[in-house]
C-alpha cells in the first residue's frame, strides 16, 4: 500500500492504490481546501478547481484529466485533489489550493465594491431621471 505524507498537515497516511488524493485527505481530516475554497467545493467532480495540490514525484500519480487541463497550466505541476489517483508514494502540499484561496477572496471584495459602486451610482442616475422628468422619487 502506497503511503501519503500531507506537508501541512504533518501527517503520513497509507491508502489504496487508485484512490484519490481528495477522497485519501478528507477521510482523514485534512483539508484539501483553501480560504474562500470550501464554498465552492463540487464534491470531487473537477469542476469548481477549488482543491488545488503539488504532488512529488510526479509518477506516482495518474496524468492529469481534461477536467484539470480546463482550470490549470500543465507545466505548473499543481493537480486537483479529486482528479488525482495514487500509484505509489507521494508528498502532496496544499499550499497551491491556499494560495487560490486568497485569490478567490481578493475577487470577491473587488466584486463587492464594485456592485456597491455601481449600484449607487445606478441609484443616482434613476434619481436625477426622475428629478429631470419633474417626478421626484422622494
Amino acid at each position: 500500500m502506497p503511503s501519503v505524507e500531507f506537508q501541512e498537515a504533518n501527517i503520513t497516511i497509507t491508502a489504496d492504490e487508485g484512490q484519490d488524493l481528495r477522497k485519501i485527505a478528507l477521510k482523514n481530516k485534512v483539508s484539501v481546501y483553501g480560504g474562500l475554497g470550501k464554498l465552492f467545493d463540487c464534491h470531487g467532480f473537477g469542476l469548481c478547481g477549488s482543491d488545488r495540490i503539488k504532488v512529488d514525484p510526479k509518477d506516482c500519480v495518474t496524468p492529469m484529466t481534461w477536467k484539470e487541463k480546463l482550470h490549470l497550466n500543465e507545466k505548473s505541476g499543481i493537480r486537483l485533489a479529486c482528479q488525482t489517483k495514487l500509484c505509489g508514494d507521494a508528498t502532496v502540499s496544499i499550499a497551491p489550493a491556499l494560495a487560490h484561496g486568497e485569490e478567490l477572496k481578493e475577487g470577491l471584495m473587488v466584486f463587492a465594491a464594485t456592485l456597491v459602486f455601481g449600484g449607487g451610482t445606478l441609484f443616482f442616475i434613476v434619481f436625477m431621471l426622475f428629478e429631470l422628468a419633474g417626478k421626484p422619487l422622494f
